[in-house]
């Protein structure tokens, strides 16, 4: 599914049937996922609670489960994290159950191998989706507020600032323009992989609007001579050392 070295996303299996444990995870782990297991629900939470992971895929009938604690609790250690159930005993109980939480798919052992693989990328593309997204808008907030506060600091008398209000507001802006590209790099480079077309989008897209950038900032150094503005390009150029190839080109 995925090259070789490239990740598809982090998942955690929790299931107290060892061998189906160790084979699905050895299985996911062949496709490009990190995959890591728990035989039971306390070690599953307590993983959760140490780890940024992408996807749960649980059991239900395990100790610490017997009715879903496991994912009903989940908001409270990894908010908006998807799931998968796999079940050797399903039931119109653990169903129905599973509607009512966060359950993106309820299988039934064997599940088919393809439509897991299926469910698990597209679950992972959604949850990554709501991660850049959250965070930008937590980012946005951030910036709103420091923009507020220079506004503010405008009102008083010239001079009591060590920096000019325009070079505030282009360390402000820039610097957060930086943390969403470097943000929707990141994003664009997982879908891409799960598309199976491997940095189409970022080299179509982002590394022009990087390159753009750069220039931008090389052009207008000696007018705002800043610290703070030279190490945002040069992290920006940092992300381009590796130029894309294939000779993809776009028009304006």
């Amino acid at each position: 599914m995925f090259g070789t070295g490239m990740t598809g996303g982090r998942i955690l299996i929790a299931d107290d049937d060892d061998a189906f444990r160790l084979t699905t995870r050895t299985f996911l782990r062949r496709q490009g996922y990190e995959c890591e297991a728990a035989p039971d629900a306390p070690t599953a939470a307590e993983m959760l609670r140490g780890g940024e992971f992408d996807l749960l895929i649980t059991d239900v009938h395990m100790p610490g489960n017997a009715g879903l604690e496991l994912v009903e609790k989940l908001p409270e250690v990894a908010a908006a994290l998807p799931v998968i159930v796999l079940t050797a005993h399903p039931s119109v109980q653990s169903a129905a159950r599973s509607v009512q939480l966060q359950v993106v798919a309820y299988l039934v052992k064997p599940c088919d191998a393809n439509e897991l693989l299926t469910l698990a990328a597209q679950a992972i593309a959604s949850y990554r989706a709501y991660r850049a997204i959250s965070a930008n808008r937590q980012r946005l907030d951030t910036w709103a507020r420091d923009l507020a506060q220079l506004e503010e600091s405008l009102r008083k008398p010239a001079g009591q600032s060590p920096l000019g209000p325009t070079e505030v507001f282009l360390n402000l802006t820039l610097g957060s323009m930086l943390a969403v590209l470097l943000d929707l790099k990141s994003f664009t480079e997982t879908l891409a992989r799960q598309l199976g077309k491997e940095n189409i989008l970022e080299r179509v897209t982002l590394h022009r609007t990087l390159r753009e950038t750069i220039e931008v900032l090389e052009k207008t150094k000696q007018s705002f001579k800043s610290k703070e503005l030279g190490e945002l390009r040069h992290r920006l150029e940092a992300l381009l050392q590796t130029p894309p190839t294939g000779g993809m080109t776009t028009g304006a």
